[in-house]
């Protein structure tokens, strides 16, 4: 009996998940044998359900693009016109079992595929492969044949569609909105400072545990366009007074994003350091600059930061911090 398969990827927040059943060879001749190539009697053309059971079905949680050509968001049909040289996927409103009763009429989407002939595999599978930003293929391959699609999607478009509908919004929903509304539109300063007030106005109504670091992320961010817009001097003051007073994973998260993301190592450096001197006995300090050691390729420096880490670790981050430390050092060791 063939197995059945559910198989979700994602980009960004979009979701998709294809059910399929895995049918195997058997030592039978596949395509052009038990799947007929241009299967159309009479004007009618005859698909395949691609894969074995149940018709093989396909969700997108948000519009996506096949190939270019644009598919709205929702559950289809995957079947297949299979020609030596060519598959046709199609993307179709019925879902019922089987593709015994495909109907064209019911067609969203056709996308023509070139098929290529790889080694043999006995079972049938979907797979993810060539995973970018914002998008992948979904390949399908069975016997010595494989043939795939590229799914695309606007990762931003998204994000900013799910929290616009959102009805309840956090602080952490307003804060992601103003970055995201910054990567769709540079210019949108004022928008993102609105949506930046609107966040520290939720911060209460968060989990203690989490306020801190969120009314962090949310000052540096507003004190970063201050200064873009010309405000200097307050941007700075209120991004030095958030700095002064941030520890623990705060200065951890903000001094490497400073080094990942901005590319400015003096600055992190500088971060990281003084994070240290204030901070002398917290253990993510030394944790980040180990990050940051690890990253200029000083395993000598990795290992000394990971070593102070791990001896300065609570208990219920000992593990963790142990693992680093031993990794590292095994490295230096055998370099």
């Amino acid at each position: 009996m063939s197995q059945k398969v559910v198989s979700t990827r994602t980009i960004g927040t979009t979701e998709v998940t294809i059910t399929y059943h895995s049918p195997l060879t058997k030592g039978r001749k596949i395509f052009g044998g038990i799947v007929p190539y241009d299967f159309v009697v009479e004007g009618k053309e005859y698909a395949w359900r691609a894969g074995s059971n149940n018709r093989t079905s396909i969700i997108f949680s948000h519009d996506v693009s096949i190939n270019g050509n644009p598919l709205k968001a929702g559950e289809y049909g995957l079947v297949v016109l299979v020609s030596k040289d060519q598959w046709t996927f199609v993307f179709s409103s019925d879902l019922s079992w089987g593709a015994f009763q495909y109907d064209q009429a019911n067609d969203v989407l056709r996308v023509p595929v070139a098929v290529k002939k790889v080694p043999h595999q006995e079972w049938l599978s979907y797979d993810f492969i060539e995973p970018q930003a914002e998008q992948f293929d979904i390949r399908l391959r069975w016997e010595e044949v494989s043939a795939a699609f590229t799914v695309s999607t606007h990762v931003n478009t998204n994000i900013l569609a799910d929290l616009y509908a959102k009805a309840d919004k956090s602080a952490r929903d307003y804060r992601v909105l103003a970055v995201e509304t910054l990567v769709a539109d540079p210019s949108q300063v004022d928008q993102a400072l609105k949506y930046l007030e609107e966040a520290m106005a939720r911060i209460d109504s968060m989990e203690v545990r989490r306020q801190q670091g969120e009314r962090f992320s949310i000052t540096v961010m507003k004190a970063d366009l201050l200064i873009q817009k010309g405000e200097v001097k307050r941007g700075e003051k209120m991004k030095q007074t958030a700095i002064n007073e941030a520890e623990g994973f705060n200065m951890y998260y903000y001094g490497l994003n400073t080094l990942m993301v901005k590319g400015d190592k003096k600055e992190a450096y500088q971060l990281l350091q003084e994070n240290i001197q204030k901070h002398e006995h917290q253990w993510q300090g030394y944790l980040a600059l180990g990050e940051y050691y690890l990253h200029e390729g000083d395993q000598k420096q990795v290992v000394a930061n990971f070593k102070k880490a791990y001896e300065l670790t609570p208990e219920n981050w000992k593990n963790y911090a142990r693992y680093l430390y031993l990794q590292n050092k095994l490295v230096l060791e055998r370099s």
